[in-house]
């Protein structure tokens, strides 16, 4: 049970592609973490079809992607895509999404009940504050118990207590969790998850958290480089010994300031 990335490229013009020749296996749970505009979205985006261009291959449990897509219980996704454009209560939407996906309506009045309130349920998802609309979305991924959940920076939006109840649900769920985030405290939330960094539509990785947590960046040749993050302007390395401990730093936004600020 995989998904397995090959020597993708992906954008939205045909021609300017954000990712870059992504080679990757998902075989667990995995964060994909990067700085805003890395590309993150730009591949769950892919591997669930939206994206307009792209060359390479993409294989879900060993088939091309294109001969599954819209196969119930597969993969499900918190893009925002996923809501019908629709004035129906969110109770409404939601409940004819979960019967196309095979998902389970009852567990999602639920969630939403317990994760923001019952009212949801009766408003329009245009009428929901930001971090509303981002429990309406998680909760609607998780719901249709897909055997693939992939969460778009699931906790933006939300509050402290909001986002310890809503990673508490994700680690709750059944299948394989693919998160992408910019933020760095999840890393420790989940110690035995694989992590890829991304930059500039690249992934390198995976790596376990603990030993994220280890590495500093530098600008300059280490011997002892963990990983060689190419940029546009130069390379970076992350090692053991040199540099700015990625720890100390809150986000992968600062991290890119670090990578950068010779340059």
């Amino acid at each position: 049970m995989a998904i397995e990335i090959i020597d993708l490229y992906a954008g939205y013009r045909r021609g300017d592609f954000i990712l870059r020749g992504v080679n990757m296996v998902i075989q667990g749970d995995a964060i994909i973490l990067g700085p805003n505009g890395s590309g993150k979205t730009t591949l769950l985006r892919t591997i669930v079809g939206i994206t307009v261009s792209k060359k390479g291959m993409i294989l879900i449990d060993g088939l091309d992607v294109e001969s599954i897509r819209g196969r119930p219980g597969l993969i499900s996704t918190n893009l925002p895509e996923v809501i019908i454009s629709s004035r129906l209560p969110v109770k409404h939407v939601a409940s004819f999404y979960l019967d196309l996906t095979s998902g389970d309506f009852n567990y999602f009045k639920d969630l939403v009940s317990r994760l923001g309130s019952v009212e949801v349920l009766e408003k329009r998802y245009h009428e929901l504050s930001a971090g509303l609309k981002k429990i309406v979305l998680n909760t609607l991924a998780i719901a249709t118990r897909a055997r693939y959940i992939l969460l778009d920076e699931p906790f933006e939006n939300l509050d402290p207590a909001r986002r310890v109840a809503v990673l508490r649900e994700i680690l709750d769920s059944p299948g394989v969790k693919v998160v992408d985030t910019h933020a760095t405290w999840l890393i420790k939330s989940l110690p035995e998850w694989d992590v890829y960094l991304m930059v500039e539509g690249l992934i390198y990785g995976p790596l376990k958290p603990r030993e994220l947590e280890e590495l500093k960046v530098s600008t300059s040749p280490v011997e002892d480089a963990v990983l060689q993050i190419k940029l546009k302007v130069g390379e970076v390395y992350l090692s053991r010994s040199t540099g700015t401990p990625l720890s100390s730093l809150e986000s992968l936004d600062k991290l890119y300031e670090v990578l950068t600020w010779r340059y």
